[in-house]
């Protein structure tokens, strides 16, 4: 019984070694190749590219409204419709003001007719006065009476005037050229005065507006070149140049830059997403090699980044490279030594990755 018991034990040892033999050859079989990012390291000048994200709108965007109240009662447009200067847009019910026209300018006729009627006692009275044929009393009242009568009818005239000039609020023209991109106003709706009834945009004149952070609004000029993606037309690039800059910060934490394109056509629209690219000068002029922050790793030896020796069908084998880094930038970790130019560094992936793997070059 004892002999069979250590047979027992000597075939399960046997038995746990095959297993494990068996495992390791499956293990290798089975050797994991991680994908990384990466990047070439290129030394670089003195001038910087920064992509900022903008969107197009209209180079004249206005919001037309009426000066006076009322109900609508003609709309002559339709969103997407062109209009020229002085097109007519939309009209107001103005039944009401033409009666108080009429009586501004029956006050006038009546004004007109005192005046003529003082004018003629004036010229009356002077002459008997000046034949001593009525007292002095009598003339001065005449002419109080004939300025009188010519205040009324200055003071008439005025208010037909004004009422004239009104009588055009309840007309709505258009004061330039453009496309009609809203139209809020309805025919019969009841409206407020400075509520807007459409709104116009400029044709063909596309201007972009662009958040510039902090760190890069004093190096924006006006009139600085730049040029242009929509997102829309990935294929076509715009130029441009810097037609304004904002001296405020918005809400967004970055200051406004519109940028006037110099070649807009027919296909761009506002509200189409576009990144906009400035070529700045840097502060200094010698050249630097920049790798992305998350390339730099670092434990007790120092800095350190994963180089790549291309071996072919996208494979790689890794080689850690201690590195020395100057100033951190935007852009990444400035690399003062360790690396040559044109050298390829893993820029994602840094953490689960070891010196001497093979790993899978992602494009």
């Amino acid at each position: 019984m004892k002999y069979m018991r250590q047979f027992f034990r000597y075939m399960l040892i046997i038995f746990a070694v095959f297993l494990i033999f068996c495992g390791g050859e499956d293990t290798a079989k089975k050797e994991i190749i991680r994908p990384v990012r990466y990047q070439q390291v290129l030394t670089a000048g003195s001038a910087q590219t920064r992509t900022f994200a903008g969107i197009s709108k209209a180079g004249t965007e206005t919001s037309l409204s009426f000066r006076v109240s009322g109900i609508i009662s003609k709309t002559h447009v339709a969103v997407g419709q062109k209009v020229r200067k002085g097109s007519l847009i939309a009209e107001i019910d103005d039944s009401d003001a033409r009666l108080d026209f009429d009586k501004t300018q029956a006050a006038e006729r009546n004004a007109k007719t005192q005046l003529e009627t003082a004018r003629s006692n004036l010229n009356r009275v002077k002459s008997l006065f000046e034949n001593n044929n009525v007292s002095l009393s009598e003339y001065e009242s005449a002419r109080n009476e004939y300025a009188s009568a010519r205040t009324n009818y200055e003071t008439s005239v005025n208010n037909t005037n004004l009422k004239r000039r009104e009588m055009g609020y309840f007309q709505l023209y258009s004061p330039v050229n453009g496309i009609v991109t809203a139209k809020p106003g309805k025919e019969n709706e009841n409206i407020q005065a400075g509520q807007v009834v459409a709104e116009l945009s400029s044709e063909g004149d596309i201007r972009v507006t662009v958040g510039i952070p902090e760190s890069y609004i004093s190096r924006i000029q006006e009139n600085m070149p730049i040029s242009v993606r929509f997102s829309s037309f990935p294929d076509k690039q715009y130029e441009g140049s810097v037609s304004e800059i904002s001296y405020a910060i918005s809400e967004s934490s970055t200051y406004p830059v519109k940028v006037k394109l110099k070649n807009p056509t027919q296909e761009l629209r506002p509200g189409m997403p576009a990144d906009v690219r400035f070529d700045f000068e840097a502060a200094d002029q010698r050249e630097r090699m920049i790798v992305p922050s998350s390339a730099v790793g670092e434990d007790l030896g120092g800095n350190f980044v994963f180089t790549l020796s291309e071996s072919g069908n996208d494979l790689a084998t890794v080689s850690k490279r201690p590195v020395i880094v100057g100033n951190i930038t935007r852009e990444g970790f400035e690399v003062l030594e360790g690396l040559q130019d044109g050298e390829l560094v893993v820029t994602a992936g840094v953490e689960s990755i070891t010196d001497g793997i093979t790993v899978k070059l992602l494009k």
